[in-house]
């Protein structure tokens, strides 16, 4: 059996949830017995691949260049693929050549859905402000102009959404609430084709030692997506109610060089901004996690924290978090952005030794659910069931 990864991002476990997920994935294929092949449109930026055989393009602006998508279309000739796994699919140019290649070369054509359906429709207002002038937005901030702003994006993304379902075999959602987003737009459209998968952690780490007294953010800072600025409001709530604890962010991004600036204005104490890192030593050690994302698809970084022990605290901003993780037990979930009650929440439970203890311990029982071992052999059986029903094929 061969299996075709198709994405835009350079191949880089390390970099983004697409790229770590793929690697996950090849690896446990691999040792399945499977042949493993990438595509990448992006020209640059790959790391040594393991597990499998990496191709990617050879011209500069990935898949807006057609020259890469024609080496695509080689590289479907000459690896001749019994799945092809598209991560990409609203991306139009490589959706197309999957779907015009598939019935010439007997591929399954699975498309997977890497975020959430409503990342705009549940920040529209704040992702009007971010992408209007400021003029335009004046005009548009309120009930009136907001609702035609979502009914607007509604219809588009309605037709990119049946496209994508139409082209592709099946359509993987990450968690079963991203079911009720993508009905928002579709309705029960092809609803036959639609099922969920969720992402994977290696495993669980329960040898844990003596947690340290850590607050720990791991993820790409910006603002749009991340909300890497309500970091610091957060800390300022927190760090004299608990001072002989420390904030640590690890991650690079837009945002970095704004962060740091306001660090050194505001003199906070014991926050460390440290860059780009590994994350798993500091998930080792670190007893909390912190993140503010205003939307993802399935975070990954919420199940590698449990999967060592450190209690996720997350706004309850996206439909698939309180799916993935059981707020009040292995996690917190506050309202969308309330830096307030996320911090309140924090401070009770490292005052309360017995609830943290606890709190860790279900946050590894609840990690087991999504190890790789579980989530692979899923794809197994998917891949068995299409091989033995030709009748799925679009």
């Amino acid at each position: 059996m061969k299996v075709l990864f198709t994405m835009t991002p350079a191949f880089d476990p390390n970099e983004g949830g697409v790229q770590r997920t793929t690697f996950k994935l090849g690896k446990y294929f691999t040792e399945k017995g499977i042949d493993v092949a990438y595509f990448s449109t992006s020209s640059t930026g790959h790391v040594e691949v393991d597990y499998g055989i990496l191709f990617h393009g050879q011209y500069a602006n990935g898949s807006n260049n057609l020259k890469n998508i024609e080496e695509l279309k080689k590289i479907l000739n000459s690896f001749q693929p019994d799945f092809v796994i598209n991560q990409m699919p609203y991306e139009k140019k490589i959706r197309e050549v999957l779907f015009q290649n598939k019935n010439k070369q007997d591929y399954f054509l699975l498309g997977c859905l890497r975020n959430s359906l409503f990342n705009f429709t549940s920040n529209a207002r704040d992702r009007m402000e971010q992408m209007m002038p400021s003029t335009v937005f004046k005009t548009m901030d309120n009930s009136f102009g907001i609702s035609i702003i979502k009914k607007r994006h509604r219809i588009k993304h309605r037709k990119d959404l049946k496209n994508i379902i139409d082209k592709h075999d099946k359509f993987i959602l990450l968690a079963p609430p991203n079911r009720k987003e993508l009905n928002y737009f579709v309705g029960t459209y092809k609803k036959e084709k639609v099922i969920s998968i969720p992402n994977s952690i290696p495993k669980v780490f329960k040898n844990i030692k003596q947690k340290e007294k850590i607050i720990l953010h791991v993820g790409r800072l910006n603002v749009k997506q991340k909300r890497s600025d309500l970091l610091l409001g957060f800390w300022e709530q927190v760090y004299a109610e608990l001072p002989d604890w420390k904030f640590l962010i690890i991650g690079d991004g837009p945002y970095y060089e704004s962060l740091e600036k306001d660090i050194q204005r505001k003199k906070l104490p014991r926050i460390e901004l440290l860059g780009y890192q590994k994350p798993e030593p500091y998930y080792k050690k670190s007893t909390f996690f912190m993140m503010p994302s205003a939307y993802e698809g399935f975070p990954n970084t919420i199940l590698e924290a449990q999967s060592h022990g450190c209690i996720p605290f997350a706004f309850d901003s996206y439909a698939a978090l309180s799916w993935i993780v059981n707020d009040k037990k292995d996690s917190i979930l506050s309202p969308a952005f309330e830096t307030k009650h996320m911090a309140e929440n924090l401070i009770r439970i490292a005052k309360d030794q017995h609830l943290k203890n606890k709190m860790i311990q279900a946050s590894f029982e609840n990690a087991e659910r999504f190890t790789i071992d579980k989530v692979g052999q899923i794809w197994l059986d998917l891949f068995k069931n299409l091989k033995d029903n030709k009748s799925y094929k679009a």
